[in-house]
């Protein structure tokens, strides 16, 4: 077989429109009807390619902000988000629903996705806690304005553990100042934690560096009663058990 020039070029351009069509975006199918497009969307959502998913429901809304897909597009936009790591997107189309459209039968799960959003991306102890605050912000909100939705109990859940990570985390700051001994600094973090967070799981540790900051700033009236504090709420702790334990090494 020869090749001429001119089948070459033919196979290049038919190569190119190959690879072109390969590599242009997921689109739903132009000139489609609106519900079309909104299950083109659902349909790459539930197959999990978020970033087809996230093009056709963006296209959707823009094209059909009144339809009566709106709301779900935009909550399953924002989920789409969400699961492509673009947590802060995701907290953006959240709350654009939950406040925009407080009526609609998805503004709960709107108001408990921007919860969601902000924990994903609530990062470790040493670092600010900014997020871990909005979650708690957020959730409440929930809490407030959808007191019968029934994620309620999800949104309390978040707010436990967002309390207990500032608890940790100011209990982490108070330890850095104990350490370097300027202890009445630490004393402010302590006893902000045991004000703020008092049903938190790092009380007990708080009062035992909370004694030991009174103790050596010569406020033994205010280490005693943090002691016995320590001593009767929390007797199984390791924290009252060395606290024991250095009274028989004493004796």
């Amino acid at each position: 077989m020869t090749i001429t020039w001119g089948t070459c070029i033919s196979w290049c351009a038919w190569l190119a429109v190959g690879v072109t069509a390969a590599c242009a975006p997921a689109m739903p199918p132009e000139g489609a009807l609106p519900r079309t497009r909104f299950d083109w969307s659902v349909d790459r959502f539930e197959r999990e390619k978020y970033h087809d998913a996230i093009r056709g429901f963006r296209d959707h809304l823009i094209r059909e902000p009144l339809h009566p897909t709106a709301d779900s597009s935009r909550l399953l936009l924002a989920e789409s988000y969400l699961m492509t790591d673009q947590e802060l997107l995701a907290a953006n189309e959240f709350r654009q629903l939950a406040t925009s459209r407080p009526n609609s039968p998805l503004a709960d799960d709107a108001q408990f996705g921007v919860c969601r959003a902000f924990w994903a991306v609530s990062p470790n102890l040493p670092r600010d806690q900014e997020f871990t605050e909005k979650t708690m912000e957020e959730c409440t909100r929930l809490l407030e304005f959808f007191p019968r939705s029934p994620l309620v109990g999800a949104a309390r859940d978040l707010v436990a553990q967002a309390r207990q990570k500032m608890a940790a985390k100011e209990l982490r700051v108070g330890k850095y100042y104990f350490d370097r001994t300027f202890y009445e600094s630490a004393i402010i973090y302590f006893e902000n934690i045991l004000q703020t967070y008092p049903e938190a799981d790092v009380v007990p540790a708080t009062l035992l560096v909370l004694h030991y900051s009174y103790s050596r700033v010569g406020f033994q009236a205010e280490a005693d009663l943090v002691r016995q504090r320590l001593l009767e709420l929390y007797p199984d702790s390791p924290q009252a058990e060395e606290l024991v334990e250095q009274d028989g090494d004493e004796g």
